[in-house]
């Protein structure tokens, strides 16, 4: 099974860079976030950049988040259709979008009618991303349409978040067998709790990776069964400013998520059980992933 780092939190380095250190931790590709740098939204530039580094760049994510909301436009529909074509030109079989908010019908209804053609006609799909419900008044509120396994069900091709659904209180390994014939790409990471969208380190949340990760692999041995691949999307920012210890700690994370996919128990990779009340890395420094009301 592929196993992929984002360049989403490293987007404050250089493209080449970012991919250099993916290629040093020993992914099998990348999957490019789309920034308000221009080397992201450039195919030749990303052509280049990846053939210098040797790596491949399979997937690509919109810039559909808070800090990219004016990339390619502001109007969602347009904005998937130049992510579409930039997908194209990388010949990467996958785009990612994040849903839309629930006042967004435009983008909604293209999603469910026209989407799937148009990226077809470009060699590649189109992914729905799960998100969350965002805390407000300290209470959740769901702005965004796709928050749990049943809203993604009429969709061809689901992106499946696994820290998206901790913050929703879903049950991930449930999920991916309610999904398991629309997800074809997987973001893992774990989840703290407390309604903020952690992406923490494998075995620093509350999530049952173990248990997740067997039955992926365990569809991805069976003859016929779906094959989603997976990108590990995890929180970076202690680790920006040390090269080598970035190129460390997302070296870890992948020979765990490998060890997992191979069969070995929450025990021996994560040192907790599979199934935990309070998350082991609940105090640790590293700061959760905003979560921010969106402005109608």
């Amino acid at each position: 099974m592929r196993l992929l780092a984002s360049t989403g939190p490293l987007f404050a380095r250089p493209l080449d860079w970012a991919l250099g250190v993916v290629v040093e931790a020993g992914y099998d590709g990348v999957e490019l976030m789309v920034t308000q740098d221009p080397a992201t939204q450039d195919a030749d530039r990303v052509v280049a950049a990846a053939a210098t580094e040797g790596i491949a760049v399979p997937v690509v994510h919109g810039p559909f988040l808070l800090l990219t909301r004016r990339v390619f436009g502001t109007d969602l529909v347009a904005k998937a259709r130049r992510s579409l074509a930039l997908a194209g030109d990388l010949d990467a079989d996958l785009m990612i979008v994040h849903p839309p908010f629930r006042w967004q019908r435009e983008f909604h209804a293209w999603l469910l009618e026209d989407g799937d053609a148009e990226a077809e006609a470009l060699g590649t799909r189109v992914g729905v991303e799960n998100l969350y419900p965002v805390s407000v008044a300290g209470r959740p509120v769901r702005f965004h349409r796709y928050t749990e396994p049943a809203h993604l069900r009429p969709f061809r091709h689901v992106v499946f978040d696994t820290s998206h659904f901790g913050v929703a209180g879903v049950d991930i390994t449930q999920a991916y067998r309610d999904l398991r014939d629309q997800a074809v790409h997987l973001h893992v990471s774990d989840n703290r709790g407390g309604g903020h969208d952690s992406h923490a380190p494998l075995g620093h949340g509350r999530l049952p990776l173990a248990s997740f990760l067997h039955a992926v692999a365990e569809d991805a041995g069976a003859p016929g069964g779906p094959h989603a691949s997976i990108t590990l999307e995890l929180d970076c920012r202690r680790y920006l400013d040390d090269r080598s210890a970035l190129v460390g700690y997302l070296r870890q994370e992948r020979e765990k998520c490998r060890a997992l996919l191979d069969g070995a128990s929450a025990e021996e990779v994560l040192g907790r059980p599979d199934v935990v009340r309070v998350a082991p890395g609940a105090d640790e420094d590293d700061p959760d992933q905003p979560t921010v009301p969106p402005t109608p």
